[in-house]
């Protein structure tokens, strides 16, 4: 028996969102979930790499999500908590448990516009968040995974320094 499919509802306004398939060149095509009266957009994990044609993106938004939740928003997908992003400038919602990204309406053309250049660094504000859980995982008061992201998230840093 075929299970029915989870009505997902915009978690700005709480309206059924409504497929929308995105025809890619030379890939796969994507459905995403669009916000009748927001046209804000929902996609699935992975889906804002193949969209933007930037693999960067997907990896700058979830690598280090949920070091300090900040979002009000729900998941249409799965119901779990959302964290802000900053993708280059463009406030985007993260789900710390299923990596699917909402973004309010014109974000993703904003994203589209962004050089891969543009979306390899974090944001001033992710890096301080990042040395904060290091701070606290140092103290303890935070896991030692925290700590450990800390490291890498600095590592990489200093990686992509060097590199430009």
């Amino acid at each position: 028996m075929k299970k029915a499919a989870k009505t997902r509802e915009c978690p700005v306004d709480w309206v059924k969102l409504e497929p929308k398939k995105v025809v890619l060149n030379n890939k796969r095509d994507v459905t995403m979930d669009e916000c009748p009266k927001c046209h804000g957009v929902f996609l699935d994990e992975h889906e804002i790499g193949r969209v933007t044609d930037n693999q960067n993106l997907n990896k700058l938004l979830t690598r280090y999500v949920g070091t300090d939740s900040d979002s009000a928003r729900v998941c249409p997908s799965c119901g779990g908590v959302m964290d802000h992003e900053d993708a280059a400038g463009v406030k985007v919602d993260v789900c710390l448990t299923c990596y699917g990204v909402w973004l309010d309406g014109g974000e993703l053309d904003h994203l589209k516009a962004k050089s891969e250049k543009d979306l390899e660094t974090l944001s001033v504000a992710k890096q301080a968040e990042l040395f904060d859980a290091g701070q606290n995982a140092a103290r303890g008061v935070a896991g030692r995974s925290a700590f450990y992201r800390f490291l890498w998230a600095m590592k990489e840093t200093l990686r992509m320094k060097k590199r430009y």
